[in-house]
Formats: C-alpha cells, structure tokens, sequence
C-alpha cells in the first residue's frame, strides 16, 4: 500500500507540474513594423501597443519585433524576397498565436505573403488608415483597429485659428505610402483651393524643404503630413524632421498626431496614439484569449478633442479665442504667482510678522516716551509745590530760631 501511495503521488507531481509547464508556455506575438525602429508615429504605436498588450494580457506572453525596411524603396516587391526568408526560418520552429501589423506598409507586406509565412495565425491590423484596409483581404481570421484622418478638418482648422491664410505648404515624403497620401491630400484640399493655393514638398529634398518652410511669404501655414523618405531617398525620423523644420520655419506648423504635439506643431484636431494603442491591444487580448478575430469589429478612431501647444499660440500671435470650444492647451507656462506662490506666501509671512513687531515696538517707544514726559511733569510740579512750600517753612523757621535766641 505505501508503494502504491508513493506511485500515485510521483504520478500527480509529473502530471500537476506538466500542466503547470503548459499553462506557462508564454503566447507568442509577432509585431511588425512599417519603417523601423525608431519612424514616428509608428514607433509610438508599437511601443504603446507593447506597454498595453503586457498590462492588459497578465499572462506569459513573448512579443518578437520586426521592421519591414523595404517600405522605405520604391520597388518593394523586388526587395520583400529576403525579409520572408528571414520570417520564414525565424518561426519555423516556433508556432505564433497573433501577427499584428503596423502602419499600412506592414499589412500589405503580410497579407500579401501570408500564405507562405503565417496561413493560420490570427492577424491584427492597426495604426492604418481605414483607408488603406484592403476589406478584400480581410478574412475571418482577422481584425482591423484602424484610424480616420481628416485631411479636410486639418484645413478647416487652419483657416479657422488664421482665418488670413492665403498659402498651405505640405510637407510630404516621396516613399509609395507617401505617394499614396500626396493623392489623397490632393482630393481633400479641392474645397479650399478658390481660398488656399497648396505646395507640395514631395519632390524636394529635405535641405531644400528647410530652406523652403523658411522663406514662406505672408500669411501662410504649414501641414506637416508625412515625412519617412525625402526625394533624394534619404529616409528621417519624422520627429527629428519635424523639430529641424520648427526651428527654422517662418509659419505655424500643423499636424493630426497627437505624438507631435509638443515638438512644433500649433495643434488642433488630433488622433490619438494611445487610444489606438490601447483599443489594439484589448483586440489582442481578446484574440489571444480565443475569440475569433473576425467577430471583433472596432470603429475607426477619428479626431479626439482638440488641443494646443501654448508656447506656439504665443509666438505665432494666436489668440486663445479663435480656438474651438473644450480645447484643451498644453505647456502653459505658470505664472510668477504658480511657480512661487509657496516661497511668496512664506516671505509674506516674515514680512507680516516683521511690519507687526515694528508697529509693536513703535507703539511701545511713543507710550514709553509719553510715560515719561508725563513722569517728568509731574517731577516739575512736586518740585514747584516743595519749593512754594519750603519758601514760608524757611521763614517760619529762621523767625523761630530768631525768637528762640533774643
């Protein structure tokens, strides 16, 4: 019976730790980028969408990143060969649960080899405009979390804070997803151009786009759309492009990210990144928990409320009253009071205390000077009245001794 015992219970530890071995197996994500690294706004998406999928999934989970470079060519099928290579022999022994791609760049790229790369896996769609969702691509195994861009309401709220407007510089890249934006900006702006007269940047170099945003002539704005790869080829770091840009620009910038918000553009309408991101990762969520991706459907996010950069309000003379109504503003300088108010409140203390120990002291000195004059005066009186007193004493006493001896 002890043996027995002794085998039953080996057999549950094996069994028990082989299960707990199983449900620790970590899920495996893989998080495909459009650009690279470090190519805003993507770069804050896929950071972001990290942060959240650890927070949101509280169990093991194993994200592997990859950047799809070639977006950056203009022949990029010819290029794509060796990158699903590479995916290929990565994940040949390791089975994914979730591919999400982001930015358009990265869907296309996977949609279009998923059959020789991840034919089963699940896959997520983010950071992309609706527009650039190819719905007959979308199968059931996959879920779209997209944005809505409103190239028109950029415009409109342009010429509403500089209703003076005459000119709208766009700075755009000359890459094949920036080529596809130049199009579309192209038709947004078809409205305004009886009011506006656009310039596109695309065939530009970035040097000359510099020299260019700083000889603007009056009255004019500029759109800051989208800027991964200039026409000499050089790809940049919208970020860093954008602040090279703020530095030398003789016109208000603007955008529709909320990431660049802060680093030179006035504000507006804008799309927030983590809200995308954090819509995206209750997506992964959902599906790394089983439910089918195809059931999961998510609304584009469109403009949220509209903020502004304080310090650029101020140094492009925008009142605060040509905003739209709720905007928010941000970076505000604190006045003298905010930033010390503390300090202020604490000498005012001292300088109270002090002015009422004068004040006291002064009072005491005027009584003490009033106690003594009057201490004074009345020394003189008691000296008048001894003096008129002793005067007939004196001479009572002198007739006296007078008398005394006759």
């Amino acid at each position: 019976m002890t043996w027995r015992c002794a085998i039953w219970l080996c057999a549950t530890l094996w069994f028990g730790a082989t299960l707990n071995g199983a449900v620790a197996e970590p899920k495996r994500v893989l998080l495909l980028n459009s650009f690279g690294r470090d190519f805003s706004p993507w770069s804050e998406y896929s950071r972001d969408i990290r942060a959240e999928l650890v927070r949101q999934f509280r169990e093991p989970v194993d994200i592997f990143d990859a950047s799809l470079a070639t977006a950056r060519f203009s022949d990029i099928k010819q290029e794509e060969g060796p990158f699903v290579d590479y995916l290929r022999a990565l994940f040949a022994e390791h089975r994914l649960d979730l591919t999400v791609t982001v930015g358009a760049p990265a869907a296309t790229f996977l949609q279009r080899h998923r059959q020789q790369l991840f034919p089963a896996t699940p896959m997520l769609l983010t950071g992309i405009d609706q527009r650039r969702v190819a719905l007959p691509t979308v199968s059931a195994n996959d879920s779209v979390v997209a944005t809505s861009i409103d190239i028109a309401g950029v415009v409109e709220n342009v010429l509403g804070v500089l209703p003076d407007t005459t000119n709208i510089a766009v700075v755009v890249g000359n890459s094949p997803t920036e080529k596809y934006w130049m199009e579309q900006i192209r038709d947004a702006v078809q409205p305004f151009r009886n009011r506006v007269v656009f310039t596109y940047f695309n065939e530009l170099p970035f040097d000359e786009m510099l020299e260019r945003v700083a000889s603007l002539p009056t009255q004019s704005a500029i759109i800051f759309a989208l800027l991964s790869v200039d026409a000499a080829g050089v790809p940049h770091e919208q970020e860093t492009a954008l602040t090279r840009l703020h530095a030398v620009a003789n016109a208000p910038m603007f955008s529709y990210f909320d990431a660049y918000l802060g680093h030179g553009i006035v504000g507006g309408p804008l799309i927030s990144l983590r809200d995308v991101s954090e819509q995206a990762a209750g997506v992964a969520v959902r599906i790394l928990h089983g439910e089918p991706p195809g059931n999961i459907k998510t609304p584009p996010i469109g403009f949220g409320s509209s903020a502004f950069d304080w310090r650029e309000l101020r140094r492009w003379n925008i009142s605060e009253t040509r905003l739209p109504s709720g905007s928010e503003i941000f970076f505000r300088e604190p006045t003298t009071w905010e930033r010390f108010h503390w300090q202020i409140m604490l000498i005012a203390a001292v300088v109270a205390i002090q002015t009422s120990l004068i004040i006291g002291l002064f009072y005491e000195r005027r009584n003490r000077r009033g106690a003594e004059a009057i201490s004074r005066s009345a020394m003189a009186m008691s000296a008048s009245i001894a003096h008129e007193i002793n005067q007939p004493l004196a001479a009572i006493v002198t007739n006296a001794n007078a008398g005394w001896r006759a």
